[in-house]
């Protein structure tokens, strides 16, 4: 019986001990994320002040894989077309953004999603104490829009499997329900000029994802047909599709 009694109270010590451990290591994440959180906020007010005034923001998107820039350049320009493609710069807002950029006829919609993701992927690159958190946060926030975790996240480049595990690696605290798993199709950039013609059919045949005239992704038919897993979009029309609709790959 004395056996049996000291088993239990040596059991129940190491069981307090564990969740007393954790409770210290899950205290100390949250004081680096507060910490982290508070440079990021000052990171991103001086990376937005760094960013060139008066670019259309075709431009800014398209400087964002341009490989003159570095990772600094690159996280500026993006933050600020984060802050001039989303209302009131915010990524939750994602299903409000609408509309083409003319003459280049690129969904803006798309181009948003670029905006976050070489936000984020220029900023896990840098070496800055808040740069992560950041990071995570464009992503936490993209993460409320639900058209978004749709088309954005749940499926999503393979770019973003990398920046995704930098995030767990330099910003550990994962969201509420985890770290999302996507499936993966196709490489970034999102966004791509409209150009060619493509049946419905042969866009239902190749697993398109139709966009409205807004260039917003939107399921059943559409204006467009995106083609993600080859990187490019269509005008769709009735009748066969026109002869090599297919890029190079």
């Amino acid at each position: 019986m004395i056996f049996v009694v000291t088993i239990s109270f040596l059991s129940l010590l190491l069981i307090q001990f564990s969740q007393a451990s954790e409770f210290d290591d899950l205290f100390l994440l949250y004081e680096i994320k507060e910490a982290g959180e508070s440079e990021g906020l000052k990171l991103h007010e001086r990376l937005l002040k760094q960013a060139p005034e008066g670019i259309p923001q075709y431009e800014m998107w398209k400087s964002l894989f341009s490989e003159d820039l570095s990772d600094e350049e690159k996280a500026s320009i993006a933050l600020k077309l984060v802050d001039d493609i989303f209302p009131e710069g915010d990524p939750s807002q994602w299903d409000a953004v609408e509309g083409l950029w003319i003459p280049q006829l690129m969904p803006k919609p798309l181009a948003a999603l670029d905006g976050i993701y070489v936000a984020m992927q220029s900023l896990l690159s840098m070496d800055e104490e808040g740069a992560p958190w950041l990071a995570r946060d464009l992503f936490l926030r993209l993460y409320e829009s639900r058209g978004a975790r749709f088309y954005g996240i749940r499926i999503a480049p393979i770019e973003v499997l990398d920046i995704l595990e930098k995030l767990k690696a330099r910003a550990p605290l994962p969201p509420i329900g985890g770290w999302p798993n996507p499936q993966v199709i196709g490489r970034l950039p999102f966004a791509r000029k409209i150009y060619g013609c493509i049946s419905v059919d042969t866009a239902l045949m190749y697993n398109m994802t139709f966009l409205d005239s807004h260039g917003r992704p939107r399921g059943g038919a559409g204006v467009f047909a995106w083609d993600r897993a080859r990187g490019r979009i269509f005008y769709v029309r009735s009748g066969p599709s026109e002869d090599e609709i297919w890029p190079k790959f």
